[in-house]
Protein backbone atom coordinates (compact mmCIF):
# COMPACT_ATOMS: atom_id res chain seq x y z
CA UNK A 1 0.00 0.00 0.00
CA UNK A 2 1.79 3.51 -0.89
CA UNK A 3 1.94 6.09 1.82
CA UNK A 4 -1.05 8.59 1.01
CA UNK A 5 0.33 12.49 0.26
CA UNK A 6 -0.74 15.66 1.46
CA UNK A 7 -2.23 18.78 -0.48
CA UNK A 8 1.88 19.18 -0.66
CA UNK A 9 2.60 16.08 -1.94
CA UNK A 10 4.13 14.86 1.03
CA UNK A 11 4.31 11.78 2.45
CA UNK A 12 4.15 11.51 6.30
CA UNK A 13 7.68 11.15 7.19
CA UNK A 14 8.76 14.04 4.91
CA UNK A 15 5.71 16.08 6.16
CA UNK A 16 6.89 14.91 10.27
CA UNK A 17 10.84 15.82 8.93
CA UNK A 18 9.49 19.65 8.28
CA UNK A 19 6.87 19.91 11.00
CA UNK A 20 7.79 22.77 13.70
CA UNK A 21 6.65 21.59 17.05
CA UNK A 22 7.34 24.66 18.89
CA UNK A 23 4.76 26.50 16.45
CA UNK A 24 2.12 26.50 19.37
CA UNK A 25 2.42 27.06 22.39
CA UNK A 26 1.30 23.64 24.61
CA UNK A 27 0.38 23.60 28.03
CA UNK A 28 1.21 20.98 30.92
CA UNK A 29 -0.96 18.59 32.04
CA UNK A 30 -1.95 16.85 34.79
CA UNK A 31 -4.50 14.28 36.43
CA UNK A 32 -6.97 14.47 39.39
CA UNK A 33 -8.24 12.02 40.75
CA UNK A 34 -12.28 12.01 42.48
CA UNK A 35 -12.50 8.85 44.31
CA UNK A 36 -15.98 7.55 45.77
CA UNK A 37 -16.88 5.31 48.55
CA UNK A 38 -19.88 4.09 50.35
CA UNK A 39 -20.24 4.46 53.92
CA UNK A 40 -23.17 3.17 55.86
CA UNK A 41 -25.25 4.02 52.96
CA UNK A 42 -23.61 7.72 52.02
CA UNK A 43 -21.43 9.09 49.51
CA UNK A 44 -18.04 10.03 50.59
CA UNK A 45 -14.77 11.55 48.53
CA UNK A 46 -11.85 11.50 48.83
CA UNK A 47 -9.51 14.52 49.55
CA UNK A 48 -5.65 15.34 50.32
CA UNK A 49 -4.47 18.53 51.95
CA UNK A 50 -1.88 19.77 50.00
CA UNK A 51 1.54 20.13 51.61
CA UNK A 52 2.86 22.66 49.66
CA UNK A 53 2.33 25.44 46.98
CA UNK A 54 0.49 25.98 45.38
CA UNK A 55 -2.56 26.25 47.50
CA UNK A 56 -0.47 24.98 50.82
CA UNK A 57 -2.75 23.76 53.13
CA UNK A 58 -6.35 23.46 51.00
CA UNK A 59 -8.39 19.98 50.39
CA UNK A 60 -7.34 18.78 46.82
CA UNK A 61 -8.04 16.12 44.32
CA UNK A 62 -4.86 13.29 44.13
CA UNK A 63 -3.23 14.01 41.39
CA UNK A 64 -0.49 15.38 39.80
CA UNK A 65 1.61 16.21 36.40
CA UNK A 66 1.68 13.50 33.46
CA UNK A 67 4.91 11.97 33.07
CA UNK A 68 6.53 12.00 29.62
CA UNK A 69 5.17 8.98 27.52
CA UNK A 70 2.49 8.07 30.35
CA UNK A 71 -0.91 7.03 29.37
CA UNK A 72 -3.88 9.55 31.49
CA UNK A 73 -5.51 6.77 32.95
CA UNK A 74 -2.09 4.88 34.60
CA UNK A 75 -0.85 8.56 35.50
CA UNK A 76 -3.84 8.71 37.06
CA UNK A 77 -3.13 5.94 39.11
CA UNK A 78 0.35 6.27 39.95
CA UNK A 79 -0.94 9.68 41.11
CA UNK A 80 -3.22 8.15 43.44
CA UNK A 81 -0.60 5.48 44.57
CA UNK A 82 1.87 8.15 45.49
CA UNK A 83 -0.23 10.57 47.15
CA UNK A 84 -2.45 7.95 49.12
CA UNK A 85 -1.34 4.38 48.45
CA UNK A 86 -4.69 3.75 47.25
CA UNK A 87 -4.64 0.87 44.34
CA UNK A 88 -6.77 -1.64 42.52
CA UNK A 89 -8.79 1.62 41.21
CA UNK A 90 -10.34 1.16 37.83
CA UNK A 91 -10.42 5.21 36.63
CA UNK A 92 -13.48 6.30 34.63
CA UNK A 93 -12.99 9.80 32.87
CA UNK A 94 -14.99 12.72 34.22
CA UNK A 95 -13.37 15.44 31.82
CA UNK A 96 -10.90 17.74 31.18
CA UNK A 97 -10.21 21.37 32.49
CA UNK A 98 -8.30 24.25 31.18
CA UNK A 99 -9.20 27.17 32.08
CA UNK A 100 -7.35 29.99 32.01
CA UNK A 101 -5.47 30.77 35.06
CA UNK A 102 -6.62 27.54 36.53
CA UNK A 103 -3.20 27.24 38.48
CA UNK A 104 -1.01 29.96 39.40
CA UNK A 105 2.06 27.87 38.07
CA UNK A 106 1.03 28.69 34.31
CA UNK A 107 -1.08 27.30 31.84
CA UNK A 108 -2.00 24.02 33.29
CA UNK A 109 -4.92 21.61 31.81
CA UNK A 110 -5.92 18.85 33.93
CA UNK A 111 -7.90 15.23 32.69
CA UNK A 112 -10.26 14.45 35.66
CA UNK A 113 -11.22 10.59 36.83
CA UNK A 114 -13.89 9.53 38.57
CA UNK A 115 -13.56 5.74 40.45
CA UNK A 116 -14.35 3.76 43.61
CA UNK A 117 -12.26 3.17 46.61
CA UNK A 118 -11.77 -0.20 46.61
CA UNK A 119 -13.65 -1.78 50.06
CA UNK A 120 -11.48 -2.64 52.95
CA UNK A 121 -8.46 0.02 51.25
CA UNK A 122 -7.32 2.77 53.82
CA UNK A 123 -5.90 6.35 52.30
CA UNK A 124 -2.57 7.09 53.71
CA UNK A 125 -1.26 10.35 53.06
CA UNK A 126 2.65 10.22 51.46
CA UNK A 127 4.66 12.12 49.00
CA UNK A 128 3.31 16.13 48.70
CA UNK A 129 0.05 15.27 50.51
CA UNK A 130 0.21 16.25 54.44
CA UNK A 131 -2.84 14.36 55.37
CA UNK A 132 -5.56 11.88 53.03
CA UNK A 133 -8.92 11.43 54.25
CA UNK A 134 -12.88 10.43 53.35
CA UNK A 135 -15.64 13.02 53.49
CA UNK A 136 -19.15 12.88 53.47
CA UNK A 137 -20.49 14.83 50.47
CA UNK A 138 -24.23 16.10 50.55
CA UNK A 139 -25.44 18.68 48.41
CA UNK A 140 -27.83 21.15 49.94
CA UNK A 141 -29.55 22.50 46.70
CA UNK A 142 -31.56 25.38 48.61
CA UNK A 143 -28.31 27.00 49.26
CA UNK A 144 -26.14 25.53 46.06
CA UNK A 145 -23.80 24.59 48.62
CA UNK A 146 -22.19 21.18 48.66
CA UNK A 147 -21.24 19.96 52.72
CA UNK A 148 -18.14 17.85 53.12
CA UNK A 149 -17.89 16.53 56.50
CA UNK A 150 -14.76 14.63 57.81
CA UNK A 151 -15.76 11.15 58.09
CA UNK A 152 -14.33 10.43 61.26
CA UNK A 153 -13.56 14.26 62.84
CA UNK A 154 -17.14 15.44 62.00
CA UNK A 155 -15.05 18.29 60.71
CA UNK A 156 -17.33 20.15 57.91
CA UNK A 157 -17.31 22.93 55.51
CA UNK A 158 -19.59 24.27 52.54
CA UNK A 159 -18.41 24.58 49.21
CA UNK A 160 -20.14 27.02 46.46
CA UNK A 161 -21.68 25.59 43.17
CA UNK A 162 -23.72 26.76 40.51
CA UNK A 163 -24.78 24.48 37.22
CA UNK A 164 -25.06 26.43 34.15
CA UNK A 165 -26.46 24.46 30.82
CA UNK A 166 -25.80 21.17 32.79
CA UNK A 167 -22.15 21.54 34.10
CA UNK A 168 -20.76 23.16 36.82
CA UNK A 169 -19.19 26.92 36.92
CA UNK A 170 -16.29 27.21 38.95
CA UNK A 171 -16.80 29.23 42.03
CA UNK A 172 -13.51 29.62 44.32
CA UNK A 173 -13.14 28.43 47.39
CA UNK A 174 -10.62 29.14 50.35
CA UNK A 175 -10.69 26.10 51.47
CA UNK A 176 -10.55 23.56 48.04
CA UNK A 177 -7.60 23.83 45.79
CA UNK A 178 -8.25 26.07 42.48
CA UNK A 179 -11.23 25.11 40.78
CA UNK A 180 -11.58 21.42 42.26
CA UNK A 181 -15.16 22.87 44.09
CA UNK A 182 -15.78 22.93 40.04
CA UNK A 183 -14.59 19.09 39.12
CA UNK A 184 -16.38 17.87 42.75
CA UNK A 185 -19.78 19.52 41.43
CA UNK A 186 -19.19 17.83 37.96
CA UNK A 187 -18.69 14.85 39.74
CA UNK A 188 -21.34 14.87 41.99
CA UNK A 189 -23.61 15.82 39.08
CA UNK A 190 -22.42 12.59 37.56
CA UNK A 191 -23.43 10.47 40.11
CA UNK A 192 -26.46 12.31 41.22
CA UNK A 193 -26.23 14.05 44.53
CA UNK A 194 -26.38 16.94 42.77
CA UNK A 195 -29.38 17.93 40.16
Amino acid sequence: MNDPLNERGQTLGEFLAEYDMTKYDRPSVTVDNVVFAKIDGRTAVLLIRRRNHPFIGCLAFPGGFLERGEDLAEGAKRELFEETGVTGVFPVQLGAYGMPGRDPRGWIVTVAFMMELPEGVVPKAADDAADAALYFAEADAERREIVLTHTETGESLRVPYLIENGSAVFIPSRDIAGDHSRILADALKRIGIIE
